[in-house]
């Protein structure tokens, strides 16, 4: 869900107004009836407290996802095809400026009945994906090949990161899997994480250098 739109109606030399547009949000002016007023439109930039979009089928536990957004008919609605080529198909929020994270969704179809979903965030050269239930399962690892192949053909993202809860039973299952497949395990604290509490994250760097990754926070 994108950020909640607020209309205001400040003089143009309003202080108020001023820090909202320097410091929180996007700004729109519109020209109204009177000549010394403007019709000021705020959005609400967004940022990374907000995990990426979530469903039953990918949720980390059988109870559904604890953090995230659900996936509901106006989450679909947003979400347009950007790439669709053998098994894979990536589907995107409507392209916004580079600061603002777009929804990635990655669905590799498995048999004609079933697939395997990556969803993430892409902010800033950095994409986040959330590591979908059982995803130690062959099917998910093939989709997320594919789903890193995409990425380093057809984007210009940097660094590929992984997050998973820091109490899952197969903690340890996921950190040498991961591992196996060319991810690196990211200091907490680091700067270009986002502030998801109890979540462990690795780095799948396509440059091959992790000091790529930027150096201040989202």
């Amino acid at each position: 869900m994108r950020g909640k739109t607020r209309n205001y109606l400040y003089p143009i030399w309003s202080p108020y107004a001023y820090y909202l547009y320097c410091y929180k949000y996007r700004i729109t002016l519109r020209e109204k009836m009177m000549p010394c007023y403007k019709s000021i439109t705020y959005k609400e930039r967004e940022d990374l407290t907000l995990r990426p979009r979530s469903c039953l089928q990918c949720s980390e536990s059988l109870v559904g996802p604890q953090m995230g957004r659900s996936t509901e008919q106006g989450d679909h609605d947003q979400l347009k095809e950007l790439y669709s080529a053998g098994n894979l198909t990536v589907l995107a929020t409507d392209l916004l400026p580079h600061q603002d994270p777009v929804q990635l969704d990655f669905h590799f179809r498995l048999t004609p009945q079933t697939s395997a979903h990556w969803h993430g965030l892409l902010c800033d050269h950095r994409l986040f994906l959330d590591i979908p239930y059982r995803a130690l399962d062959q099917g998910n690892q093939e989709s997320l090949t594919a789903t890193l192949e995409y990425v380093e053909e057809k984007t210009n993202v940097d660094s590929v990161f992984v997050n998973f809860q820091n109490n899952r039973n197969d903690r340890g299952a996921l950190l040498r899997a991961f591992s196996y497949m060319g991810f690196e395990l990211v200091r907490p604290g680091h700067p270009a994480l986002p502030p998801w509490n109890n979540a462990i994250f690795m780095v799948y760097p396509l440059e091959r250098d992790l000091d790529h990754l930027p150096s201040e926070p989202p």
